[in-house]
Formats: structure tokens, sequence, C-alpha cells
């Protein structure tokens, strides 16, 4: 398993001087540190979890967002979610895995679920263009994310600044 942190940290309980200084910096946070342990005691249980990789985690107030490389996705959920229940046990929050995207739409649409972009478009404003995320209205309120901690989440795992509209 490939974590923020390395696999001679991972076994322990201690950081070594490497990760410890990518925590100083702000590079990796707590959080990261607390689930990438704890998915790789589930690797022993779970063997998808080995040959996956986890470039992230953020926290939310309601939700604990994974992000993972593309294509590892479904090896941190596991049948029927059974790996997440786990984690979301452990941790006391909801737990949504996305996978990083080369694409913005795949990572915006994992971060939206269940809910469908309708649309994104390019708005163009006096202080610039910005990119406008279009979701349903009946899906208002159904994402356990708000619009804020949606719209930083998008930033900071795309680069990208969207904003999200019900309509």
């Amino acid at each position: 398993m490939k974590a923020p942190i390395c696999n001679v940290c991972l076994k322990s309980d201690v950081l070594c001087s490497n990760c410890e200084e990518k925590l100083e910096n702000g590079e990796i946070s707590e959080l990261e540190i607390k689930v990438s342990r704890i998915l790789k005691d589930l690797s022993n249980e779970y063997g998808s979890l080995r040959d996956s990789e986890i470039k992230h985690v953020y926290d939310t107030e309601n939700v604990l967002v994974i992000v993972t490389a593309e294509g590892d996705g479904a090896k941190v959920v596991g049948r029927g979610g059974e790996i997440v229940k786990e984690i979301a046990d452990q941790v006391d929050k909801s737990i949504r895995v996305v996978e990083a995207s080369q694409k913005d739409r795949a990572v915006i649409q994992g971060l939206l679920s269940p809910a469908e972009i309708q649309s994104i478009n390019t708005v163009f404003k006096p202080e610039g263009e910005s990119q406008k995320v279009v979701v349903p209205e009946e899906y208002e309120g159904k994402i356990n994310l708000s619009i804020d901690e949606l719209e930083s989440l998008i930033q900071k795992i795309t680069g990208t600044d969207y904003e999200i509209a019900f309509e």
C-alpha cells in the first residue's frame, strides 16, 4: 500500500524524521497518518488494499474525504462498502472516497455523488473568468457537504476554483 507516509511509519507508532518534517510543513496531517495506518491494518484482512494508493485525506464537518490514485477508489471502498464502514467506525465520520483524475469533472462527480453534474460552464466576470458547476436543485441538501466545503475540496484536489450552483 502506498500512503502519504513511508512504510516504516505506517507500521510503527512513531514518525521518521522525513515524515515528521512533512507533518510540520503541513504536507500531511495527523488525520492522513491515522487513516493510512487504519488502512494498513485493514490490508491484512482485505488484499485489495495492498496495491492501492492513498493520496490525501481531507476532513470536513461531517465527512472524511479520502483521495486515492486513479483506479483505486473501489479497492478502498471494498465489497459492499465494507472497508469504508470499518474506517467510518474508527474515525466516527462518514467516508467519501474520490479518485484523483486528470479530468476535473471526474473528481467533482465523485464529491457530488449521488448528485449528477448538469453542466460545467465558464462564467465571464469583470474580475476574470471562473468555472461554475451546475447541479440539479433536487439534490440540494442531499449531499452531506456544504457548498463551501465542496468548493474548497474541489480547489484543493484539482487546483482550480469552481463555484457550485443548484439550479
